[in-house]
């Protein structure tokens, strides 16, 4: 049977438990529900991933993991997804949930020129963090949430696909 597509945007299992950042779950990482992509392991990974790729903090493969781990989802495609948020994307994602924060408070969001450095960070959290925290998280709640529905729907009008074609076989 040929390797699914999917297969090549998702890490291997053996190269995930030799993380150094993941080696803190321990025993935690040897359950096969982790490791096995199924309808429902796959819907909690792309709702975590998705959710924490759009936060705004530095350990997001680490919360993805504890969260993932705890709801038994597919670790592999949880970090693939958090991984969405990388020195490419970092700024746009934060601008948008910037801007979102911003519109939900009903204030002005600022002209800033983002520089992808702590010192810039700490020297604007003052002005821009509480509406780049809210729409961080109100953006990964939304994100994550259209993802696993949208994953669901399309999982099951694959399954329906799958069982007319073996009806027809038969």
């Amino acid at each position: 049977m040929a390797k699914p597509w999917y297969k090549s945007f998702i890490p291997d299992s053996s190269t995930l438990q030799q993380h150094p950042s993941l080696q803190r779950f321990g025993p935690a990482l040897q359950r096969p529900s982790l490791w096995h992509l199924s309808r429902r392991s796959a819907r909690a990974a792309v709702a975590v991933g998705l959710f924490c790729a759009m936060l705004p903090i530095p350990v997001q493969m680490l919360l993805a993991a504890f969260f993932v781990i705890w709801l038994r989802g597919h670790l592999p495609l949880t970090i693939a997804l958090v991984w969405l948020n990388n020195p490419v994307t970092i700024a746009p994602i934060f601008y948008a949930g910037y801007k979102l924060g911003s519109w939900m408070l009903g204030t002005t969001a600022k002209q800033l020129e983002f520089e992808l450095s702590s010192q810039w960070l700490w020297a604007q959290l003052s002005d821009i963090g509480l509406p780049l925290l809210l729409g961080s998280v109100s953006l990964g709640l939304l994100l994550g949430l259209t993802g696993a529905l949208l994953l669901d729907f399309c999982w099951r009008i694959r399954l329906k696909k799958r069982w007319a074609a073996r009806a027809h076989r038969h």
